[in-house]
């Protein structure tokens, strides 16, 4: 009997000793298994992480580009503020040129404040046509002229002017117009001259402080 124990012992050893190797096999595959994916995932890693090293300079390069091209952007900017500072100068130059060519006198005539004469007064364009004829009617073009040289001369509008006089003054082609505002705040004579084939002229213009004796 106990020969025959021994027998079915050794019989079942070949049996286990199978199974066992494929066990081994088994958890041998899975290693590998494990092997390969920890050694894929940390090949992914490096490529990954070089990836990001290589896209890190090719940012900073694109902006510093990105600067590069604002800068100019930003000079354009004071250039043209520059050039408009330039061309907002001949102005102010304009107006000092006419400051200078502005000149007050003082009059001995008692009701004149002052007498103004300017260099850069031009005469009021002129519609009319062929030989002139100085006119003190009301309604004609001559003396709607005559009311746009007082204007030009004295800078009270149409509207807010008080016409107390407009007369020959000594001459055919000279004139002198009294006025004042509505509020007779302000009081003018203005004295024009005719210039052939362009307008009235204004050439002198006197402030009053009365209007008693002006005209």
């Amino acid at each position: 009997m106990s020969e025959r124990k021994t027998r079915s012992s050794r019989h079942l050893q070949p049996s286990h000793n199978k199974k066992l190797d494929k066990l081994l096999n088994v958890l041998i595959g899975i290693v590998v298994i494990l092997i390969i994916i920890v050694a894929t995932f940390v090949f992914k890693w490096q490529d990954d992480a070089g990836q990001v090293a290589k896209d890190e300079p090719l940012q900073e390069q694109k902006n510093d580009k990105e600067d590069v091209k604002e800068e100019p952007s930003k000079e354009k900017n004071n250039d043209e503020t520059a050039k408009e500072e330039t061309e907002e100068e001949p102005t102010d130059e304009t107006e000092t040129s006419e400051q200078d060519a502005t000149t007050e006198t003082t009059s001995d005539n008692p009701i004149v404040d002052k007498v103004v004469t300017n260099k850069s007064w031009k005469p009021t364009p002129t519609t009319q046509t062929g030989q002139h004829v100085s006119s003190y009617d009301d309604k004609s073009v001559d003396w709607a002229e005559k009311v746009a040289t007082v204007t030009a001369a004295t800078g009270i509008e149409k509207d807010n002017m008080i016409i107390w006089r407009i007369q020959n003054n000594g001459g055919a082609n000279s004139a002198i117009a009294t006025v004042s505002t509505n509020d007779k705040t302000q009081m003018y004579r203005v004295s024009m001259e005719w210039v052939d084939n362009e307008g009235w002229l204004p050439v002198k213009l006197e402030q009053l402080n009365t209007l008693n004796g002006a005209y």
